[in-house]
């Protein structure tokens, strides 16, 4: 390992605890998951301090796919197949300033909940630029050229709530995604999105659309973006705040219908 990645990897250590911890001092009951392909890289003493379950990759990810760094969260769902659980999947720069407990339970009649990626037309930052309309429909184009069925919601799928076991209809679609990352990787099909990093959360909506997703979003009130929104202008009170640090959580909270098997809603599997 060269100094670089040692740097680069104690950061992401530094952030994953500040999330996780930051997530503790509200709730205790809550069970985290947190998923990494080197097991020498989370210590036992981190996962026990904070009650973080640790697991690996799930077998047969390719570490050489398009995006790999970000799209790992979603084949690593293949840990909850036909588990019922809602699960909130975060990256790791997330800092919670309220119990998350509230957002599984506000935020609990549509299958997905997210904010809109920026300068998409739901978010409600300003900016995008002159031509943003005429981008954004090319991009609604585009998902409907590659078999979508309908308008979704472009999420920012940094912070992500999906309900209803919805979950499982992702792990049903893996082999859709992974055939859609090789067209984009080899250039076979228009990317029509201003930012290729985001190339990852391109082709998760375009299986949104497909599955025929009607979700919604958080209000800017409980998940906020990692600058001072105006609606925290006079007081910062977010639930969670998003964009500050790097990485990969999943919470998870039982159904409602699961609910007296667990015994306590605040519980996770």
């Amino acid at each position: 390992m060269c100094i670089r990645d040692r740097h680069i990897n104690n950061h992401e250590l530094k952030r994953l605890e500040h999330s996780i911890k930051s997530l503790r001092e509200f709730n205790n009951e809550i069970c985290v998951y947190l998923f990494c392909d080197d097991h020498n890289f989370i210590s036992p003493d981190f996962c026990s301090n904070y009650d973080v379950n640790f697991r690996s990759f799930v077998d047969g990810f390719d570490h050489d796919m398009l995006s790999a760094w970000s799209i790992h969260r979603w084949y690593n769902l293949k840990y909850f197949e036909g588990r019922s659980c809602n699960i909130l999947y975060l990256d790791s720069d997330t800092i919670f300033y309220d119990d998350p407990q509230y957002l599984f339970d506000t935020y609990c009649h549509r299958d997905v909940y997210g904010r809109e990626e920026f300068g998409f037309r739901h978010d409600p930052n300003t900016g995008g630029g002159r031509g943003i309309r005429e981008s954004l429909d090319k991009v609604d184009a585009a998902i409907y050229d590659l078999g979508g069925k309908r308008e979704v919601y472009k999420y920012c799928l940094g912070v992500i709530l999906m309900n209803n076991n919805f979950h499982d209809q992702i792990i049903d679609r893996l082999d859709e995604l992974t055939k859609l990352m090789q067209l984009f990787k080899f250039s076979e099909e228009l990317m029509p999105i201003p930012n290729p990093r985001i190339v990852d959360q391109y082709a998760v909506w375009i299986i949104f659309s497909r599955l025929e997703l009607v979700g919604d979003m958080f209000a800017t009130q409980d998940v906020t973006m990692g600058f001072k929104e105006q609606k925290h202008e006079e007081f910062f009170n977010p639930v969670v705040l998003h964009y500050t640090t790097k990485g990969c959580l999943l919470y998870t909270s039982p159904s409602p219908r699961d609910v007296e098997e667990w015994g306590n809603p605040g519980c996770g599997l």
